[in-house]
């Protein structure tokens, strides 16, 4: 791996904005900005519409779990056809869907189709189909980037995509929050709709090279066999995606469950819902930002042991306290060492992966990040019901930690 410096001061804050130089990309991070947002408000409408109608964990956890389950399943073979089809035509049909799959849910939400608990199967069934949209989007709007920067500027496109990422973070759930609370859920999901308009206008506008097919002839099955060797094979990739896996499979789910935790257990509202999360995208950003300044890569490996003993330790605060401000003041390190471990392994793995198998290896990371999440959330409903969310909160929070110092003293025995 090479061996680099961090930048301060006023460089430091200029290579934050390196990757925008290149037309395409700028275009690219405008569009999915005011995308993003609108999947926040989206996100945050969605699962207090569900826990408002229904009072049921259990169904978040599901709708959770249709909306990533087929991560596991589609998603290894959409990153082997990544390899040899058009990405660009790809991502244009996939968030023409994710508009569609948003109006419809708008529609039904907004005529009184979707209103009390019996209706939650139609939740269940849009999360599903938005669900198999991700997994078909994700490995290829992963392995897009190569097309839009010069290699050189791979890292900093990645970190300022995860700062598009969390400024919607930032932005979208307090809109989403007091939307819900103001004019309802179904508002919420008509501006999510709407706001695919951005990003499919920053998909046409861009100039790439003509599309050229892959020589690769191997059977689809072949395709992905070697894809899975070598990660097998490379030290630095298997590690990465251990780390993000148990990440995703631990932490993550906490997201899921989080209208159960502030509405009960801390006694919010649909407001506060908003705020929290609005906390947890400022980390978000902040940790974005830092990476996004960083010239080129050194120790990234260190920081992910850093990331997760500050989660570990902002979820033991979470777990301890009924204090609505001390759980918002933790969520920001709690944001923070979440996208800076994800989005850092994220960078990791871009930039030691060989071009002619990135869709595959990036199939693999969408699984770890996105697949593991809802598995994790359906393990927590029987330790809830067993020993109370807190508790179950407090035993993430030090495991967490825990995992993290174990995974540097594993690299170091490595290196």
């Amino acid at each position: 791996m090479r061996r680099v410096s961090n930048h301060s001061g006023i460089k430091g804050l200029l290579n934050i904005f390196t990757s925008l130089s290149s037309r395409n990309f700028k275009r690219y991070f405008l569009g999915q900005i005011i995308s993003l947002c609108g999947t926040w408000i989206q996100q945050v409408a969605l699962s207090w519409l569900t826990y408002e109608i229904t009072g049921s964990i259990v169904l978040l956890a599901v709708v959770a779990l249709v909306n990533q389950l087929p991560t596991l399943i589609i998603t290894p073979f959409a990153g082997a056809y990544s390899d040899r089809v058009d990405r660009y035509k790809v991502l244009l049909s996939t968030q023409s869907l994710y508009m569609i799959q948003a109006l419809v849910l708008s529609f039904l939400v907004l005529s009184g189709y979707i209103a009390e608990a019996s209706d939650a199967w139609i939740l269940i069934c849009i999360g599903g189909f938005s669900g198999i949209i991700s997994a078909i989007d994700a490995p290829f709007r992963q392995s897009f980037y190569s097309t839009l920067v010069p290699k050189r500027y791979m890292s900093n496109a990645i970190a300022l995509n995860s700062v598009t990422i969390n400024t919607a973070r930032f932005i979208g759930p307090t809109i989403g929050g007091l939307l819900a609370g103001t004019v309802g859920e179904g508002y919420c999901f008509l501006i999510n709709g709407l706001s695919y308009i951005a990003v499919l206008v920053s998909l046409m506008s861009l100039k790439l090279r003509p599309f050229k097919p892959s020589i690769n002839t191997l059977p689809i099955l072949l395709t992905m066999k070697e894809g899975f060797i070598y990660i097998k094979e490379s030290i630095t990739i298997r590690a990465v995606l251990i780390f993000t896996a148990v990440v995703s499979f631990v932490v993550m789910p906490i997201m899921s469950i989080l209208p159960a935790l502030i509405k009960d257990i801390y006694g919010g509202n649909a407001a506060m819902y908003g705020y929290f999360n609005s906390a947890v995208g400022a980390g978000s950003v902040t940790a974005a930002l830092y990476l996004a300044s960083m010239k080129n890569i050194d120790n990234l490996e260190k920081m992910l042991t850093a990331m997760a003993v500050i989660m570990g330790m902002s979820i033991v605060v979470m777990a301890t306290t009924s204090n609505l401000i001390l759980v918002c003041i933790a969520a920001f390190p709690l944001g923070f060492a979440m996208i800076g471990s994800l989005a850092t392994s994220n960078i990791l793995i871009q930039t030691v992966v060989d071009d002619s198998k990135r869709g595959r290896v990036m199939s693999f990371f969408t699984m770890a990040l996105a697949g593991m999440c809802p598995l994790g959330g359906l393990v927590y409903v029987p330790f809830v019901d067993m020993f109370s969310l807190p508790h179950v909160l407090l035993f993430v929070g030090v495991f967490i930690a825990l995992f993290g110092v174990y995974s540097e003293l594993h690299r170091r025995s490595r290196s």
